[in-house]
């Protein structure tokens, strides 16, 4: 199984040897499975027969990747190849956290270090890790993956499931995930995650501006559903506050899993006082969410400081390119969040001074 083996080494997991092994060969005969069956999009298109709606999304996905390597994002063979996934999700990942405290469970890997979640291709086996852990003593999720980056590794296949996405889901979706294939920090997931959300989101934005001219209703759509999105994460940030002021507070840890649940029930309470400010019912599920710690923390994991990438691209006079520069270097940095925050008021400090020059007030504004 020749190509299983080039896999094996491209995943940096021949060598590996314990408890692991088995794991690492899953995920292997995974990828391998994936690569195996993909097929290239240009034979797709070739196709007469293609559905209209299949056609429609590849040659978009096209039109995407042509932009993001306009901004230097690095775009290679990426979704060269399509692969179906046969309705099911490509993967489903696995997290904890101890119900007492937002302290996350971790794996360590080959290359991308510490990990706050671990992949499984197989539904089965997500559910094996998670039933573990929760008999651990954890809070613990398993979550279904849309996409996945092998950060280069491998070029990645247009998966079936994307092509259900609305134009800007679907620019959203490529993009973040190609992100991750320019930058990645070893070990600072939530700095990996919440950049690739924000290239994703603002990305998207320019791309259907671009794309289907600014005034198309679909660029609309797309910013309220943005609006949305930043409504729900200034709660979110809210009831995790919350809670973490209780976790805080020392309490026996009976205690604690006991006033959690009036917490989080008093949150659910708030949320349908503000319920009618969403364009879209798509976060009406906070309702009927379970207290889980796991789950809060995968929230946030991608919502980390967003208004700090945000000041970076403003600083960077709106030029995604310009700000992605920044982002790559702060990810080579030991501490990329400070990085950023140090970029941010050299830049500031840098129009200051041309503003100063030029006689000009209030050039740059932090909102």
């Amino acid at each position: 199984m020749p190509l299983l083996f080039r896999i094996l080494i491209g995943l940096g997991l021949l060598g590996i040897c314990g408890c692991n092994l088995n794991y690492y060969w899953h995920l292997a005969r995974g990828q391998s499975r994936v690569v195996y069956n993909r097929v290239p999009v240009q034979t797709l298109l070739a196709r007469p027969n293609l559905a209209a709606q299949t056609r429609t999304q590849l040659e978009l996905i096209q039109a995407i990747l042509r932009y993001a390597e306009s901004v230097g994002l690095k775009t290679d063979d990426q979704y060269t190849t399509f692969y179906d996934t046969g309705g099911d999700p490509i993967s489903w990942n696995v997290s904890a956290c101890p119900p007492d405290r937002f302290s996350p469970y971790t794996w360590n890997f080959p290359f991308v270090g510490e990990l706050p979640y671990k992949g499984f291709f197989r539904r089965a086996l997500a559910d094996e890790q998670r039933d573990a852990l929760v008999a651990a003593g954890y809070d613990s999720i398993v979550r279904p993956v849309s996409a996945y980056s092998t950060l280069g590794i491998f070029s990645d296949p247009i998966l079936s499931s994307m092509l259900g996405y609305a134009p800007d889901q679907l620019a959203d979706l490529t993009l973040h995930e190609l992100t991750h294939a320019l930058v990645y920090a070893p070990g600072q997931t939530d700095y990996n995650e919440s950049l690739a959300t924000f290239v994703g989101r603002q990305g998207s934005l320019l791309f259907l501006a671009q794309h289907f001219g600014t005034d198309t209703p679909l660029l609309q759509q797309a910013e309220a559903r943005r609006a949305d999105a930043a409504l729900f994460r200034h709660f979110m940030t809210e009831t995790v506050a919350a809670l973490d002021s209780l976790y805080a507070l020392g309490l026996p840890r009976s205690v604690v899993l006991r006033d959690r649940q009036v917490v989080f029930a008093q949150r659910q309470r708030d949320f349908t006082l503000i319920k009618e400010q969403f364009t879209h019912n798509q976060y009406d599920g906070f309702l009927q969410w379970e207290l889980n710690n796991a789950r809060l923390l995968s929230y946030r994991r991608y919502n980390a400081n967003l208004a700090l990438f945000s000041a970076v691209y403003r600083a960077r006079s709106e030029d995604l390119a310009g700000a992605l520069e920044v982002f790559a270097a702060c990810a080579e940095d030991g501490n990329p969040w400070q990085c950023l925050r140090v970029a941010t008021e050299a830049e500031e400090d840098r129009i200051g001074d041309a503003v100063q020059a030029k006689g000009t007030k209030d050039y740059f504004t932090d909102g």
